[in-house]
């Protein structure tokens, strides 16, 4: 009768916590002030900026997991949309120090959207990719890519923005970044999701879907070149030559081996 009364519960809006006699949880909320994490992504409307005129406003940002300085502890990467990026080092038994300062990780003021941790170079060190969006300004939603420069006199990691040396500074309203060897020859590719209002196109209105990859609001995929005079690798746009021509807008993208090689598949 057991499987019978859990469903009742469900069914009439109880917890199953109501229907056993075990009220231990399995989480346990840590508040801000034992924990040192105090980051709130404020969204702050106004004539220009609301969900009217800027249709993803409230799509969020997101939460960036990697060991930074190589301890064995898992740090903490928060995006912001209009607050600046944070990184908190983990000291452990849940307590974290705000660190973004020293890192120079802030974001640059500009709106992130998604965070991608990766060891872009295979140096050992972690290193933090942003996609940047919302703003009508190319030049300021750049992505951005934090590499990692190892540890200073203080043991903090410090990072050093270098998108434009590995040519990932991609200035399409992007919204996350999936690293993965789409190509098979050992080195990390990666496959942005794009969601790129267009002036003049409704995404409500239907039309002729655009398959030829000239659409602004269209993935990019980028292969991983090793530099041997920079000594890092620097990736190349190969959409078109490996058929990521399809308009839309991303939002997300999934990596999995369908049919036994490599695909992604992106959500709209």
């Amino acid at each position: 009768m057991k499987p019978i009364r859990l469903l009742l519960c469900f069914f009439l809006g109880m917890s199953v916590i109501s229907c056993n006699h075990h009220p231990d949880t399995l989480f346990k909320l840590i508040p801000s002030s034992y924990s040192g994490i105090h980051f709130n992504n404020e969204i702050i409307e106004n004539d220009s900026m609301n969900p009217i005129k800027a249709l993803n406003i409230y799509n969020g940002g997101g939460i960036g997991i990697g060991d930074f300085n190589n301890d064995g502890l898992q740090d903490i990467y928060f995006v912001g949309n209009m607050v600046p990026n944070k990184l908190y080092l983990n000291k452990g038994k849940l307590k974290f120090e705000d660190i973004t300062k020293e890192a120079r990780v802030d974001g640059e003021g500009r709106w992130s959207k998604g965070v991608s941790v990766v060891d872009i170079n295979n140096d050992g060190w972690m290193d933090i990719y942003l996609c940047v969006t919302m703003n009508n300004n190319p030049e300021k939603r750049r992505n951005l890519l934090y590499v990692n420069q190892g540890l200073d006199k203080n043991g903090i990691p410090v990072f050093k923005e270098m998108a434009k040396e590995y040519g990932l500074d991609d200035t399409t309203s992007s919204t996350i970044a999936n690293f993965f060897d789409y190509d098979n020859d050992g080195d990390l590719d990666v496959y942005i999701a794009v969601n790129q209002m267009v002036p003049g196109y409704n995404p409500s209105v239907f039309r002729p879907k655009i398959t030829d990859g000239s659409f602004p609001s269209t993935g990019r995929l980028y292969r991983n070149d090793w530099d041997p005079i920079l000594k890092h690798p620097v990736f190349h746009d190969v959409s078109k030559q490996a058929g990521i021509t399809i308009e839309g807008y991303g939002h997300a993208a999934t990596i999995a081996d369908i049919n036994r090689w490599l695909e992604r598949y992106t959500c709209f």
